[in-house]
């Protein structure tokens, strides 16, 4: 299961199932999918949401001369949650909301993921304003302060120009920006658009669209500077290479984000950099073991300091001060062990975090970035009990079966790896969300009992079944059933076994004649495991 990464910003903004802590009890018995509770799809409360398809709410913003503000959100998603315990609570962003046609979308909902394809959705959550006529006029990311969200809103309604379009007039005219559209780039959901750079070179684009911005706009300026330092970085990384910049480049570098880190309100606008980005930042910009360095180090330190006792940031943000810490701790070495110092501030914070989250959904996002803190920190023996008395508080405990799965499979503890596997994918609930939670299963069993052939076919079809009805082999279950051939292929050779590659690719044969002959789906469905 993915675990943050120094500058994975992103990754934080949609969901975890990471390694966690080791369980020594027996193996839980394992719940009949039979049993599963169907899905009970609860929209966000506040919101007074369209009540109807999604087509019929494009047509009736339409007549209405409305934009269209649509929310695509999964039940067990951490993030999701976090916005509605904070966003869709705020009566500005509430009497916002009422200028627009609210659309909610749950990815387990019948044809969901059908839409989230045709949307170029990637995760969740995802939040997309169209015009009254139905084109996208931009994203909206995770992680912004509640004022942020309403500001968003307010800049759709009074800029017809989509984020698209001022970007290709940067790029293709060299146009400047006004404040209006520097602020809608600036607030772009860039990670969850796959097609808006698609064809220009990243970091050029984000440096030349922080250059277009007006001089005046000084936070939403140091939000795309970041985005044009972060692709930096990137790219410098996927080149095995040293940061692509010269020397009065880092220059620039390390004064803008001294500014950020010296700012209260650029340390809040530029949050998840300044959680997660200060050591690769600082050994991008500085020399190891220099003075700069440490300086550099010891800002970002202080700046995370200041965040965690800001009662105005969000619990999850200040839980996450403490990876920045860590990340700061191992700048030069990712295994070295933590300082006592910092243990004893992760244990503190996640007794706060647990002893001051009372209701079961807003914990989802609290405990989920409690689990990730400790894991970081190598302290599953805290993860493991935390995550254990989730499971009878938990909406969705499903969600936290697979970190424990996790922490026996760390431990070496393979049967009861996969016993957490199977039951976290019986309980899950709706078709999107059981496939997902099937992948991880089988993934399990190839790791853990690749010997066990015709469990590994059964259980295999038995997922892929959960896609029948609902249009539902599109979008994240597409992407997921590419991964899932991709194991599969690997284990057969590994385990020169391709018979069994056959007999799965038949068994799936019969749950493609199940399927419309003329949707896509039938067509992915028939695509896999191919020439098996």
């Amino acid at each position: 299961m993915p675990t943050p990464e120094a500058r994975s910003i992103s990754v934080l903004l949609f969901f975890f199932l990471t390694a966690c802590a080791r369980q020594e009890q027996d193996a839980p018995a394992p719940v009949a999918a039979a049993d599963a509770p169907p899905a009970e799809i609860e929209r966000p409360a506040g919101i007074d949401w369209f009540d109807g398809s999604v087509g019929e709410a494009f047509a009736y913003a339409k007549s209405e001369r409305k934009p269209v503000y649509l929310y695509w959100s999964a039940e067990w998603c951490p993030p999701c949650h976090a916005l509605k315990a904070t966003v869709f609570r705020d009566r500005t962003f509430l009497a916002r909301s009422k200028l627009f046609v609210p659309v909610y979308l749950d990815g387990d909902t019948e044809n969901a993921q059908a839409i989230g394809e045709k949307f170029s959705v990637l995760g969740y959550p995802t939040m997309i304003v169209f015009d009254p006529d139905g084109q996208e006029l931009t994203r909206i990311p995770g992680g912004l302060d509640i004022q942020a969200y309403a500001n968003v809103l307010d800049l759709t309604l009074g800029n017809s120009s989509s984020a698209l379009s001022l970007v290709n007039r940067v790029m293709e005219q060299g146009d400047a920006l006004n404040e209006p559209g520097c602020r809608v780039l600036s607030y772009y959901a860039w990670n969850q658009d796959p097609k808006i750079l698609d064809q220009y070179d990243e970091q050029d684009a984000h440096r030349r669209i922080y250059d277009a911005c007006p001089a005046g706009l000084t936070v939403e300026r140091s939000i795309l500077y970041m985005n044009y330092l972060d692709a930096a970085i990137d790219a410098a990384e996927e080149a095995e290479t040293e940061i692509a910049l010269n020397d009065a480049q880092k220059a620039e570098a390390i004064a803008i984000v001294e500014m950020i880190l010296a700012d209260p309100e650029l340390s809040k606008a530029n949050m998840f950099p300044v959680l997660l980005s200060g050591a690769s930042i600082t050994k991008a910009l500085t020399e190891e073991g220099s003075a700069g360095g440490e300086s550099l180090a010891q800002q970002f330190h202080a700046a995370l300091e200041r965040i965690a006792a800001d009662e105005s940031v969000y619990k999850r943000e200040r839980i996450y001060t403490g990876i920045g810490k860590i990340y700061l701790e191992r700048i030069d070495d990712s295994k070295a062990a933590l300082s006592e110092q910092l243990k004893a501030e992760i244990r503190s914070l996640v007794s706060w975090a647990d002893k001051s989250t009372p209701d079961p959904y807003e914990r989802q996002p609290i405990v989920n970035a409690a689990a990730i803190l400790l894991d970081e920190a190598g302290m599953n023996h805290i993860a493991r009990p935390l995550l254990l008395a989730e499971l009878d508080r938990s909406k969705q405990p499903y969600y936290f079966m697979v970190s424990l799965a996790d922490i026996e499979q760390s431990a070496g503890n393979h049967i009861e790896a996969i016993a957490w596997f199977k039951r976290a994918y019986e309980t899950a609930r709706g078709p999107a969300t059981r496939f997902q939670w099937g992948y991880y299963y089988i993934k399990g069993l190839i790791e853990m009992s690749p010997k066990d052939a015709d469990l590994i076919r059964r259980t295999t079809i038995s997922v892929i079944r959960e896609l029948e009805a609902g249009s539902g082999f599109y979008q994240r279950p597409k992407a997921q059933l590419a991964r899932l051939e991709s194991e599969l292929r690997e284990w057969s050779e590994s385990e020169n076994n391709a018979d069994a590659l056959v007999g799965i690719r038949d068994d799936v044969l019969t749950v493609c004649a199940n399927l419309p002959a003329e949707e896509e789906s039938q067509k992915t469905c028939r695509a896999f495991l191919d020439a098996a």
